[in-house]
């Protein structure tokens, strides 16, 4: 069913059970958000977003969302994966309408357990979650290869992958809920030159030992294949039941699209000054965000653009999330761009660039410098250990080493 509204449910902060908070309709030209009259009365009511931002203003105003929602409903809404799964199901529907499918439909089939603590149905009056298939690591693996390769799914494979199609990002991967634990878990693809599950499960242990917050990770072997596993962290298990934090992306943060973000218009800079204005501790925040601009550059993470950074907001403040998707990126030139604006010098992947701007993020040049320092030393010292724990094969380490990690462009001077 092609569907023209949305009724927003949202998980307060502390809560086990949503609230329905607001509805978001297409009128033919617009997407329109409007919070709900039942959410404004609630005395634990908050904006979905900070002041700034779309969805800022907790009022009974409607608001003008663009094509792609793009706000705190929008990170709420399946990325390219979870699209390209949708799309599958929707052109091999019995009876299917012909109309393709809208943002909307999109933020409607995703599955219950979506990222964050939004969730979107059908109806206002009760919360009806989306049915979902909490699937095996192997069953989940299968499907998602099929996928990968273009083969059809059969009904319970559908139905598993179904239930992760909310995830961002690109590559193969499923909600997985084991023992009560909450994790990502993330496949290979068959357009891998390299083994990037060990790679990202490195660069994660990497950046942990450079006194980076991380996501925990750890690999597991399903259907003799290796899988890396990402704990959520957003999700707090309680005796009363399961808490859901709200999390916003960096693009959401920054007022952009999905084009601003691919054409490199985010910036570390901007994001910074959000956390300057908003963050309950910007000393701490700032020069994490700082570590983490410059870990991106010394190992050839150049993925790092603002859907792939986030903060968790409680309605007064944001707080940086765990890094998530820190995986160095093969490459064979010698200079490189981050995702994201660094510096004096645009986008440019080099220390010097990263050390012009470093006010910004609440550090002097002396402690900026050493930050600098301490992580190329980490880098340096550690990181063929560490890909070797994580069993990326020596070939792999040896292309890693050629141009991707401790470049030599990270550290020329530029004029």
């Amino acid at each position: 069913m092609i569907s023209d509204q949305a009724y927003l449910w949202f998980y307060l902060p502390g809560q086990t059970e949503p609230v329905v908070c607001g509805i978001v309709a297409f009128d033919g030209q617009d997407h329109v958000f409007r919070y709900a009259r039942s959410y404004l009365q609630r005395d634990n009511a908050i904006p979905l977003a900070p002041p700034n931002c779309t969805l800022g203003a907790l009022d009974n105003e409607e608001h003008i969302l663009d094509d792609e929602l793009n706000s705190a409903i929008r990170d709420a809404s399946p990325d390219a994966w979870g699209r390209n799964i949708m799309l599958r199901e929707h052109a091999n529907a019995p009876g299917r309408s012909n109309r393709e499918l809208g943002e909307i439909d999109f933020l409607l089939r995703a599955g219950p357990d979506r990222i964050g603590a939004l969730d979107a149905t059908d109806t206002p009056s009760r919360y009806i979650p989306k049915e979902g298939h909490a699937a095996p690591l192997a069953e989940l693996l299968e499907a998602a290869d099929r996928i990968d390769q273009g083969r059809p799914l059969d009904d319970q494979l559908d139905a598993a992958l179904n239930h992760g199609t909310s995830v961002g990002g690109a590559r193969p991967k499923a909600l997985l809920h084991e023992n009560g634990e909450f994790w990502i878990a993330k496949f290979s693809s068959s357009r891998d030159s390299a083994d990037m599950v060990g790679i990202e499960d490195a660069g994660m242990a990497l950046a942990r030992l450079a006194g980076i917050r991380v996501a925990e990770t750890r690999i597991v072997e399903s259907l003799n294949k290796r899988v890396i596993l990402v704990r959520r962290f957003d999700r707090t298990v309680t005796p009363g039941g399961v808490q859901r934090r709200h999390m916003i992306s960096a693009m959401t943060l920054l007022g952009l699209d999905e084009y601003a973000v691919r054409a490199g218009h985010s910036s570390y800079l901007e994001l910074a000054d959000m956390l300057r204005q908003f963050a309950r501790d910007f000393r701490s925040d700032g020069a994490e965000l700082f570590r983490r601009m410059v870990f991106n550059m010394l190992i050839g993470n150049v993925d790092d653009h603002a859907r792939n950074h986030a903060c968790f907001w409680d309605g007064e403040c944001l707080e940086l999330t765990p890094a998530y998707d820190v995986c160095p990126q093969p490459r064979t030139g010698v200079s490189a761009d981050q995702a994201m604006i660094v510096g004096a010098w645009g986008r440019q992947s080099n220390l010097q660039n990263a050390l012009s701007e470093c006010e910004r993020f609440g550090l002097g040049i002396d402690e900026a410098t050493e930050i600098v320092e301490t992580m190329t030393a980490t880098v340096r010292n550690h990181w063929e250990q560490v890909f070797a724990d994580s069993g990326v094969p020596e070939g792999d380490r040896q292309y890693l080493s050629r141009a991707t990690i401790l470049g030599e462009s990270v550290f020329y001077e530029l004029s």
